[in-house]
């Protein structure tokens, strides 16, 4: 049986040691104003995590990959990897952008990873 427990901190020991510090933020969904709601939403953020996360291209064949979305459209500039555990106990998935530095990342598509719920690697397709 897979020690799933280690592989989490084996995953966050690597992301952490190679990754760069980026904070993850969940924008409120409350309309800037409830007359107009098609105009967009308040600029208040409902919820951040700060933490350590690898990019990598998604250019074809980097790292011998095509990431590829089911339809076989490219949609995302690179996908971020981020230790589940520093999630802080928050599902990340719900997430819309990626600040990593002076960069504004949107979250494309964003899946956990976790066998036998055991939380280990969030995978977020972003995009400029």
């Amino acid at each position: 049986m897979a020690n799933f427990t280690k592989l989490a901190a084996t995953a966050k020991r690597l992301i952490d040691a190679n990754g760069r510090t980026v904070t993850i933020t969940k924008q409120g969904s409350v309309p800037a104003n409830s007359n107009q709601p098609w105009r967009g939403q308040n600029s208040t953020i409902a919820g951040s995590v700060t933490g350590t996360a690898v990019f990598v291209s998604t250019e074809p064949g980097s790292l011998g990959i095509q990431w590829l979305n089911p339809d076989n459209t490219k949609r995302g500039d690179q996908v971020a990897f981020f230790a589940a555990n520093n999630d802080g106990g928050k599902e990340l998935e719900t997430y819309d952008t990626i600040t990593d530095g002076d960069k504004v990342w949107k979250i494309v598509r964003a899946q956990l990873l976790a066998p036998a719920d055991t939380r280990l690697i969030y995978i977020f397709e972003v995009a400029r």
